[in-house]
């Protein structure tokens, strides 16, 4: 050990002491504006996620499926996709229907009782 040299091994570079400040401010702005940058994103996402939570989902307008499906039948029918007897295959009751159709189309008609019966061929 005798032979190694007994100088100070131990040196500071050349003007770390002189730059020693900048060099901690300028990490301090750094972190500094990288606590901004996360404070506006984080808003930011809290906004967004108010925003998506405040909207009114019921006020989309509801469609009554029934009578969807309704107009889209009689579309069919009327247009001549569909005839009389695939509306009745469709019908869960169809003598109901059958019944509920003679009844509009009879309770339209207007009867004159007395002239009726005056024409009425009797057997």
């Amino acid at each position: 050990m005798n032979k190694f040299p007994k100088e100070n091994i131990f040196k500071a570079p050349e003007n770390y002491f002189e730059n020693l400040p900048d060099i901690i401010l300028n990490k301090r702005k750094q972190r500094i504006k990288h606590y901004y940058i996360s404070g506006i994103a984080a808003a930011a996402v809290l906004l967004i996620g108010f925003m998506i939570l405040a909207i009114d989902f019921t006020a989309i307008d509801e469609v009554d499926l029934q009578t969807q499906i309704n107009d889209d039948v009689e579309y069919y029918i009327t247009t001549g996709v569909w005839d009389d007897e695939e509306v009745l295959l469709l019908a869960e009751h169809p003598n109901d229907l059958l019944d509920l159709i003679a009844e509009e189309e009879w309770s339209s008609q207007e009867w004159d009782e007395v002239e009726y019966y005056d024409t009425e061929i009797w057997y």
